[in-house]
């Protein structure tokens, strides 16, 4: 397929008579008529394919995110509830090639629609992992959707109809909660405060999309430091993981402030800040925020503990990422009230499960992601 030289929308935009195929549709449905196609390949619209003519029609009365693409440049069409899915594109990626709307993941769709293309039967993917930039920013996204071959004149394949379901809260929610789980299995066996730190943060690297580092400080009453007890990953002794902070100065990270008023804080421009990219995870850019979290507020006999969380470089730190944070660290205090409590101390009978949300019934997929949400 030949790649235009950039992506653009100049193709003037007149009125023009309205074929019944073309009726409704809302917005893109509008834009749809308004477009100029005989300056394209396509051609006025009365004379495009039957085929192209009867998918289009399907794609503005449907209610499912549809896109449509059409000849060797699998020219773009797409209908309302596309745009959520398109996001910043729109409204440019009207009738601009497949290849240069998504120029990111094309290495991953081609061979799927090169499949749909040159078969006789389409493709379907469930939950396929694409990182898209369509907001700006490089996007962690997952989506269940279908390539079907759209017959021409001729008989063989014009073009591809796809339909998409968005699966990205359901994946993100189930791998979350899948954590939160985790954390509360592990809550009652530290024999020790220090144990339910490590015990905690070997949880903590079942989810490195989420969590691509995390650290665990204690201060000890009346200390002016803070001592790192346990990391997910990042080594110790990394520019961002010291042996210990001064809780007299703010020259890494700012935990005094978290331990003194036990409220998250935010830092940003880590690589900047510590002169050094932050490890990864499974991600190909580094992490460039993270939060400092309260976990745990000590008191004249117990040490106080905080936690590092490094941010998924490819999500928006939401409401939703802030909930599963404050979960996260609230699970992480209960193992270490567990361990300081006077029935561990002196070997008596195991406690109950915290009231968490680990302990609730299992739930289904969208009830999932809602309670990561709150």
């Amino acid at each position: 397929m030949k790649e235009p030289d950039s992506f653009s929308s100049d193709m003037p935009l007149t009125p023009q008579t309205v074929p019944p195929f073309l009726s409704g549709g809302g917005e893109l449905g509008a834009l749809i008529r308004a477009y100029d196609w005989t300056q394209t390949a396509l051609g006025a619209p009365e004379n495009w394919p039957q085929g192209l003519k009867l998918a289009i029609r399907i794609m503005l009365t449907s209610r499912q995110p549809i896109w449509i693409g059409w000849g060797d440049e699998l020219i773009k069409f797409y209908n309302d509830p596309y745009k959520s899915i398109i996001g910043g594109k729109h409204p440019v990626a009207l009738g601009q090639p497949a290849r240069v709307v998504w120029r990111e993941i094309w290495t991953e769709i081609e061979p799927l629609l090169n499949t749909a293309m040159t078969g006789t039967e389409g493709i379907f993917v469930e939950q396929q992992f694409l990182i898209m930039e369509r907001n700006g920013f490089p996007e962690e996204t997952y989506y269940t959707f279908s390539y079907s071959p759209i017959p021409g004149d001729d008989g063989e394949p014009g073009g591809i109809l796809c339909a998409n379901s968005d699966d990205t809260l359901r994946v993100v929610g189930e791998r979350q909660l899948a954590l939160l789980k985790e954390l509360a299995a592990i809550s009652p066996d530290g024999r020790d405060w220090r144990e339910a730190c490590e015990l905690s943060a070997r949880a903590l690297k079942t989810n490195p999309q989420d969590l691509p580092f995390a650290l665990l400080y204690a201060a000890e009453p009346g200390s002016e430091s803070a001592t790192l007890v346990a990391s997910s990953g990042i080594e110790p002794g990394h520019p961002m993981a010291p042996a210990s902070l001064s809780l007299a100065g703010q020259l890494a990270w700012p935990v005094a402030d978290v331990l003194k008023i036990q409220v998250p804080q935010m830092v940003r421009g880590v690589t900047q800040r510590f002169g050094t990219e932050a490890p990864r995870g499974p991600w190909h850019i580094a992490p460039e925020q993270a939060v400092i979290l309260p976990v745990s507020p000590g008191s004249e006999t117990t040490q106080a503990v905080v936690l590092i969380a490094g941010l998924n470089p490819c999500r928006l730190f939401d409401d939703a990422y802030r909930s599963f944070l404050n979960l996260t660290a609230g699970q992480i205090g209960a193992a270490i009230g567990y361990a300081q409590g006077p029935m561990q101390k002196s070997g008596g009978a195991r406690r109950r499960w915290p009231k968490s949300i680990a302990r609730r019934p299992r739930s289904s997929p969208t009830s999932v992601t809602n309670s990561v949400r709150r």
